[in-house]
């Protein structure tokens, strides 16, 4: 099953989201960035699929959510966060911010994050699980008992 991660720099856009039942990314600078950004949202992202927020300031993951429509490729929402976001889809989620799980010791309790963190050496969480850049809207291949194991421990 396909697992899709998004971070956040603020716990606040992760609770207005939440609040929402909606997630979007940010726009890149870099238009050839953003195009490809867009692209792999177009090929891979469905509904249907797997989702997870990270919280940047605790380092730290939160908010399983099930996705709920295709990412919208010519939307920008102006009207839910403090700033404007863009590739905005509806999700269904499965947690809050009460339940949260540091990168570090989710490695220790997820065997896939932990094998993937061991093939991406140098580029931490943020590589292991394609949450920034050009590699958000790309999955992460994991087995439905790890999904089953994330919903144990972030679901409420």
């Amino acid at each position: 099953m396909n697992l899709f991660s998004f971070a956040s720099r603020t716990e606040r856009n992760i609770q207005i989201g939440i609040d929402a039942q909606m997630w979007a990314v940010a726009s890149l600078q870099n238009h050839h960035a953003m195009a490809a950004r867009t692209t792999k949202a177009l090929r891979y992202f469905r509904v249907g699929a797997r989702g997870l927020l990270y919280c940047n300031p605790r380092h730290a993951f939160t908010t399983p959510f099930t996705v709920r429509s295709e990412a919208d490729p010519c939307a920008v929402v102006t009207d839910i966060w403090p700033e404007p976001w863009v590739l905005p889809f509806e999700i269904e989620t499965l947690g809050n911010l009460s339940k949260c799980i540091g990168a570090e010791e989710a490695r220790t309790r997820w065997p896939f994050l932990a094998a993937r963190m061991d093939r991406t050496r140098n580029g931490g969480v943020s590589a292991a699980m394609n949450i920034t850049g050009t590699t958000v809207f790309v999955p992460v291949e994991i087995d439905p008992t790890d999904w089953d194991t994330i919903c144990r421990d972030l679901a409420v």
